[in-house]
């Protein structure tokens, strides 16, 4: 039993819903159920029921919320009277950020330097991998945050919907494709295609197999390790390439590069902000948090973007910041 669990569980009593927790702690609808049902198991006595969408408190959920509450106003109490570190603590902190290697470019970067702006003294660590190796530093707790795509939705993770990152077919200005611009799905298919892919999960890989069971068998010509093999290779005329649109945007602005659309083909991957459910994170974290929820597509929550509060900016500055 954490302090995190018994604010989610005080969220879905006040609710009774598991959709409006989620809107009002800002946090994935799995991570509320999965922490509720952790919270459950710890106890013989049933604190709620499922009805439906509704979750019915029952009477000894009722008073365990009373005694929940009231645990969480004395730890509140004790973080405000005892929580201000020393100095030589404050010369210490530290925050690792992790993300893919698109977003790491497009999104983390600026913000880790609009943080840094307001916060000089936190020392940040900024790791750029693959996602499925940003969300392993995650659990293993040696990354505070990461925003990834190719998400295994680990139960363990706190999850965030961020934005639909969107891959573009590209090909050569002097190819004969580029006069046309729109591709049918089989003309793809004959296509000699030339990909990013080093695993099972990348992006290309993805919307490949998707195609793949409606009936169509690609011609990969060639796979390369990093983006810009793919837009050399591309830009050479030797095929058609599948890439996030942000690692060609100035070769489209220019020209070298076109847009291929290819009717029918879904061409947005998902991305998510994660971080350890179990592990509280700091206040500096929180801080970096906030600023790269503003980053995030209206679309992808029904709420507005949760603004850090008054105690987590003074204890931060207190801290140094």
């Amino acid at each position: 039993m954490t302090l995190h669990q018994l604010k989610i569980f005080l969220a879905v009593a006040k609710h009774s819903s598991i959709t409006k927790a989620s809107e009002e702690l800002n946090i994935s609808e799995p991570s509320v159920y999965q922490q509720v049902k952790s919270l459950k198991l710890n106890f013989s006595r049933s604190l709620y029921r499922k009805v439906g969408r509704v979750i019915e408190i029952t009477s000894d959920g009722r008073a365990f919320s009373a005694k929940a509450a009231e645990i969480l106003r004395k730890a509140e109490e004790l973080e405000r009277q005892f929580g201000e570190p020393r100095v030589e603590a404050r010369r210490a902190r530290h925050l690792a950020v992790g993300g893919s290697h698109v977003l790491s470019a497009s999104v983390l970067a600026p913000v880790v330097a609009t943080f840094k702006t307001r916060y000089p003294d936190v020392e940040i660590e900024f790791r750029t991998k693959s996602g499925p190796f940003i969300e392993r530093l995650v659990l293993a707790e040696k990354v505070d945050l990461g925003l990834v795509t190719n998400l295994s939705f680990s139960q363990l993770l706190i999850v965030e919907p961020f934005r639909y990152e969107k891959m573009v077919v590209i090909v050569s200005k002097q190819n004969a494709l580029s006069k046309k611009r729109k591709l049918t799905m089989a003309e793809l298919a004959q296509a000699p295609l030339i990909v990013r892919t080093r695993r099972n999960s990348s992006p290309s890989k993805q919307i490949m197999g998707e195609l793949e069971q409606r009936g169509f068998e690609f011609n990969v010509l060639m796979k390369c390790d990093s983006a810009q093999g793919v837009k050399a290779a591309v830009a050479k005329g030797l095929g058609i390439g599948l890439l996030y649109r942000s690692h060609v945007e100035q070769e489209i602005i220019t020209g070298e590069l076109r847009v291929l659309t290819v009717t029918g083909l879904k061409t947005h991957v998902q991305s998510s902000i994660i971080y350890k459910a179990k592990r509280p994170i700091s206040s500096a974290a929180h801080e970096f948090l906030g600023l790269l929820r503003q980053f995030r597509e209206p679309k992808q929550h029904r709420v507005g973007i949760r603004t850090i509060t008054k105690g987590v900016r003074r204890g931060l500055e207190n801290h140094g910041g």
